[in-house]
């Protein structure tokens, strides 16, 4: 199937349109899908989808994939199944004119239009390693921002975990469905050996797992992982069983689970391990007192006063840590001429990464910090980083020596100036023989610092904006259902995920534009003249596939 863009569109005689009232075309007007059809579908770039079809010119021409695209947005923004989607698209005017398509004569959309998509976009990101999806959402959310005037001068991030759709097993059921798995590509490639055919009798897994008592547990499990080691050395030089998925899957587990064919003790499995040979990609974790099974994904978001955007978005094994996260989004970000601040929980906050972004021209503010927020009080220390001394303690007496070294001041100062000090109880300073010794690393003056600075009344009145964000994570639970994704895996979960941002923005768009004051009367005439004519399209019949 050729590419084909979709930018050659015109009314038709027996255009949909024209068979409304008068009264209909402005209920049609007033509603959602008006701002969908002049702001959001003119935004999809068709051309970044060019890779997903073939170069001959002389096969059939692709359907729209700006429709595919859009209806997949308003499929997440009304919590649609594809085939409801589908139907709204074929009966509903409403869909029908956000997506530009009244004057087809079929709805350019069959039954698998949708899922084929997707599995495109699937594949080509586990070819080249590029998330089509991502890269379109997020260049709408830069649109969005202009549209609705959000400068960004000020970003915000949070995280959340992701459960994946697959089952909780335990230690002995992921090895024996790692094994069981295998066995069935066997017994269909090749002749299966008669001492693993045991595992395709109907009660065996019931009898290997849930008819065993705790004592029996531990010999169960080395039982099946030796099953597993037999069939690893036997098909690890059948090349046809070899490249299966099972096969792979079946090596990953006797490296987690074994060392040097005996098994390992349950403290040395890594969260990185399996969890589900169904969902390979799924991680543990345990945050809190909350275990976890599945993706963490993180949000960033722009916003102002009156509106608010995601611009970016991510989603990876749920071991991928907040820091990562940050660091990963200020590489993303443009060199900044004006200072951008960037509200964050203190999970992503390093002094590293801060000087990273404020080399960028981005200014992070955590909201707290990871390990507490206890002071050490060296900040009341006078100290010329750029010298690398101490120059006056918080009474204001200088140190009879300084020095810095490996990262770290060190100070002496003299007893009778420390010994009936009134800010003795509170100072940092250690009593030795000679002198009063204050050791301090750079981190730490650093860190007790940003502790002073976060005790502000400025400081809280920003780090409280950051708050908005986490009723992200609430709405992509109730409303989208982010923990009941229909597929598995990293790549097809952040599929997901992406429509799911794009339909919460899409939403906001919507709404701030409406909210907008009303223009004159000037500026009323120039649009509804623009509207007038830019609606006019070459018209093309386009038939689903």
């Amino acid at each position: 199937m050729s590419f084909q863009l979709n930018n050659e569109q015109q009314m038709a005689i027996n255009d949909a349109l024209l068979s409304l009232t008068e009264r209909e075309m402005k209920y049609l007007k007033g509603s959602w899908a008006e701002t969908f059809s002049k702001k959001i579908f003119p935004f999809i770039e068709e051309d970044r989808f060019k890779v997903l079809y073939s170069d001959n010119p002389a096969s059939r021409p692709n359907n729209p994939a700006n429709v595919y695209f859009g209806l997949l947005i308003l499929r997440e923004i009304f919590n649609q199944s594809d085939e409801e989607a589908l139907n709204s698209l074929m009966f509903d005017i409403r869909y029908q004119y956000a997506l530009h398509t009244t004057s087809f004569q079929e709805q350019p959309v069959s039954k698998n239009s949708l899922t084929n998509f997707r599995a495109a976009v699937y594949s080509y990101n586990q070819e080249h390693g590029i998330d089509l999806i991502q890269e379109e959402i997020e260049s709408h959310a830069q649109q969005f921002s202009k549209l609705l005037k959000i400068e960004g001068k000020t970003i915000r991030m949070d995280s959340l975990m992701v459960s994946s759709s697959c089952r909780k097993l335990s230690r002995l059921e992921i090895i024996y469905s790692t094994v069981a798995r295998l066995i069935k590509v066997i017994d269909k490639n090749a002749t299966l050996p008669e001492n693993f055919k045991p595992y395709q009798e109907e009660g065996h897994y019931n009898d290997t797992i849930y008819r065993s008592r705790d004592k029996d547990l531990n010999s169960k499990i080395k039982k099946v992982l030796k099953d597993g080691l037999r069939l690893h050395h036997l098909y690890r030089k059948n090349k046809e069983i070899s490249k299966t998925e099972e096969f792979k899957l079946l090596s990953r587990m006797l490296k987690e689970q074994t060392r040097k064919g005996r098994i390992k003790p349950s403290k040395e499995i890594s969260p990185d391990s399996l969890q589900n040979p169904t969902d390979p990609d799924a991680t543990y974790r345990k945050k809190g007192k909350k275990k976890h099974i599945g993706y963490t994904v993180n949000i960033v978001e722009k916003f102002d006063d009156k509106n608010r955007m995601i611009t970016g978005y991510d989603l990876q094994k749920n071991t991928y840590s907040d820091q990562k996260f940050a660091q990963d989004t200020i590489s993303k970000l443009p060199v900044e001429k004006d200072e951008v601040t960037a509200l964050v929980d203190g999970a992503y906050y390093s002094e590293d990464i801060a000087k990273k972004a404020e080399a960028k021209g981005i200014k992070m503010v955590p909201t707290n910090l990871v390990g507490g927020g206890k002071n050490s009080n060296s900040d009341k220390f006078e100290i010329d980083e750029k010298e690398h001394t101490v120059k006056k303690c918080p009474s204001g007496h200088q140190p009879i020596t300084s020095t810095f070294k490996e990262g770290s001041y060190r100070a002496h100062f003299n007893q009778k100036h420390c010994s009936n000090c009134p800010l003795r109880k509170d100072c940092s300073v250690v009593k030795q023989k000679k002198s009063y010794l204050f050791k301090v690393s750079e981190k730490t003056f650093h860190r007790s610092q940003l502790i002073a600075k976060m005790g502000t009344s400025e400081y809280q009145e920003l780090a409280r904006k950051r708050a908005g964000i986490e009723g992200i994570p609430s709405t992509l639970r109730r409303r989208y259902k982010i923990d009941h994704l229909p597929v598995r895996g990293e790549v097809r979960s952040k599929v997901w995920l992406g429509f799911k941002i794009s339909a919460i923005n899409c939403k906001r768009l919507i709404k701030g534009l409406m909210n907008r004051p009303i223009p004159e009367l000037s500026t009323l005439l120039y649009n509804h003249l623009f509207s007038l004519f830019s609606f006019q399209r070459t018209y093309r019949v386009k038939f689903a596939a």
